[in-house]
């Protein structure tokens, strides 16, 4: 197992944005026959509930110019000082050019900021971390913005009760700065390519492109059940799938073992931490993680996720928002093991002192001017096409 340890980084400030829109199971008990003591036990067991869902035109670009605006007012940040840019997502706005290249432009960064887009999920936000302070470190920057989320519903087709419930939508933006007096960050990264179609979204790339009017298309976002109800078979590979029992054995083996590895290279225990910070899978993995790992209940916070949905890489900066606002404001000491685990399958952790961290909360989405729908944008770009050419 790889550590490394970081010197000179630290982790400033965390803003949060979900969409306004919620979604509650009981809004979608249709898809359970109306049983609502179904709804009852689902909720109880897994801590699924409530999910936030971006409306028609909002991506994640959208959210994340909310989230790093909100960083640079309320942290006093100067723009020009950026010298580096980060996006963590897997809905990008466009499959070419990245999404960095688009926020590049919308927060106003100067062209000495080198944007590159990231695409990972569920760890994303420790690999962008150990990424941030990669750079950080070697003096390759001293100032690194960097943005992490999802619109994962746009792949997800409502009928699968799998996936759907789960996933809610949210970005972030983390300043990583510079400091010769920063605590250290240690970090430990892991990976598992034999496991990539647990979490995997079949269509929309190279291998199966989406060919519209091609006499495929049907199946593209089709809803074809399987063995088991849910709507997935040969047809529906446009649409997210997860192999849930695959991810949850791959969590309470590989992933317990690397925490605590992780923790034994420090030569710490849980005792000597304030929280473990874990990705939002669901209740389930969040508690039995953090009871193996011998962390008290309430070192290891899972409400987020009843609150927003599985977040994928959001997740761990949406927690620190939403459960540690009060702690960062009062300047508590806070010793924490952050930890991100799935798509993949990767993992990695970061372990370090955070005080003085300023986390603006969670806040909903305002958009500034009504987002332009899919007819709207592919009006647009006809009309571009069609003005300027190919030469």
């Amino acid at each position: 197992m790889n550590f490394v340890e970081f010197s000179h980084v630290r982790l400033s400030a965390i803003a949060s944005v979900v969409p306004a829109e919620e979604m509650r199971l009981v809004d979608e008990a249709a898809y359970y026959g109306g049983d609502l003591r179904k709804i009852d036990r689902i909720r109880k067991m897994a801590g699924i509930d409530r999910r936030r869902i971006a409306p028609e035109g909002v991506t994640f670009s959208d959210l994340s110019i909310q989230a790093a605006e909100t960083l640079f007012k309320e942290n006093n940040v100067d723009r020009n000082g950026v010298d580096a840019l980060i996006c963590v997502s897997q809905s990008p706005d466009y499959p070419v050019p990245g999404t960095a290249f688009i926020l590049h432009k919308a927060l106003g960064l100067p062209p000495a900021c080198a944007a590159f887009d990231i695409n990972l999920g569920c760890s994303g936000y420790i690999y962008g971390l150990w990424m941030a302070s990669s750079l950080i470190e070697s003096r390759a920057g001293r100032r690194v913005l960097l943005l992490v989320g999802e619109v994962y519903h746009r792949y997800i087709n409502p009928a699968n009760r799998i996936t759907a419930p789960l996933f809610g939508d949210a970005s972030t933006a983390s300043l990583l700065e510079y400091a010769d007096d920063a605590a250290p960050l240690s970090f430990s990264m892991g990976s598992d390519g034999n496991g990539y179609e647990a979490i995997i979204r079949p269509g929309g790339g190279a291998r199966i492109p989406h060919l519209p009017g091609s006499p495929d298309d049907a199946d593209y976002l089709a809803t074809v059940p399987d063995a088991d109800g849910n709507p997935w078979t040969v047809g529906g590979y446009g649409n997210l799938w997860m192999d849930g029992m695959a991810v949850f054995a791959f969590t309470m083996t590989v992933v317990n073992d690397h925490i605590l590895a992780h923790l034994a290279h420090k030569n710490i225990t849980p005792k000597n931490l304030d929280k473990l910070i874990l990705h939002q899978a669901n209740k389930q993995i969040v508690q039995n993680l953090a009871l193996s790992c011998e962390f008290t209940p309430e070192q290891a916070p899972w409400e987020t996720m009843s609150k927003y949905g599985n977040q994928a890489g959001a997740s761990i900066p949406v927690t620190i928002c939403d459960q540690l606002k009060s702690a960062c404001d009062a300047g508590d000491r806070l010793r924490l093991m952050l930890c991100g685990f799935g798509i993949g399958l990767s993992w990695g952790s970061c372990l370090g002192d955070f005080t003085g961290l300023h986390c603006t909360g969670v806040h909903d989405f305002v958009p500034q001017t009504s987002p332009p729908g899919r007819a709207e944008q592919i009006a647009y770009w006809h009309k571009k096409f069609e003005g300027e050419g190919n030469g």
